[in-house]
This record gives structure tokens, C-alpha cells and sequence, in this order.
């Protein structure tokens, strides 16, 4: 069956993944960016290739943390605040996140390259 624009633009397709943080108490869950979120920020990482993108994984933890209705738990104004927690944590964090939006070690050179 062919899909319409419509069917496309209402499926629910930035899935949500619970993840345990015991150090934090409890759970948060990573949502998948959108198309536009994800080349935002790759234009950033690109941009800034040669200098690094500071605070590099909270920003990208910061597109993604959220609640189970899958609203972001930080604000691109939080993000210094988020990049003060341990980096243990975060670190776990950001390699489950990069996973569920199929980021792999692949697209992280690969942007490194260009």
C-alpha cells in the first residue's frame, strides 16, 4: 500500500527508549531526533570539525533526553548544566542514544572526514 503525505507526516515514528539511570534514581527516556534536529547538528559538529563542538555530547543528550510523552527534558539553555554531571552516566547515556538514532561509529568518522 502506497502512503500519503498525510499517513506519513501523523505516524509516530520518533520511538521512545526507556533507560535506567540508578546514579539518578530512576529512568529517562531518548526519543529519536527528527530529520531537521539530527542536520542541525551535524552542521554544528561539521562547522566546528576543526576546533571540536564544546560540550559535544550534552548537546547531543540535550536533543534527545525526554519524558515518556517524549518532551525534552533540557533546553538548549541547560545544556552547561547537563555537561556538569558525571560523565560516567552521560557517557552511558550517549552511547545508547547514538545507538537508537542509528548513529554509529561509521557516521562518526564519516562526519569527521567532511
Amino acid at each position: 500500500m502506497a502512503l500519503t503525505k498525510e499517513q506519513i507526516l501523523a505516524a509516530d515514528d520518533l520511538g521512545l527508549l526507556e533507560v535506567k539511570v540508578p546514579e539518578w534514581g530512576g529512568s529517562v527516556f531518548i526519543r529519536v531526533m527528527s530529520v531537521g534536529e539530527r542536520d542541525s547538528y551535524e552542521n554544528e559538529w561539521m562547522a566546528n570539525k576543526s576546533t571540536g563542538v564544546t560540550n559535544f555530547r550534552s548537546k547531543f543528550l540535550q536533543r534527545v533526553l525526554c519524558n515518556d510523552k517524549g518532551e525534552l527534558l533540557f533546553t538548549k539553555d541547560e545544556v552547561e548544566q547537563l555537561a556538569k554531571k558525571s560523565a560516567a552516566v552521560t557517557g552511558r547515556l550517549w552511547e545508547a542514544a547514538m545507538k537508537h538514532n542509528k548513529l554509529s561509529d561509521a557516521d562518526v568518522e564519516e562526519l569527521a572526514k567532511n
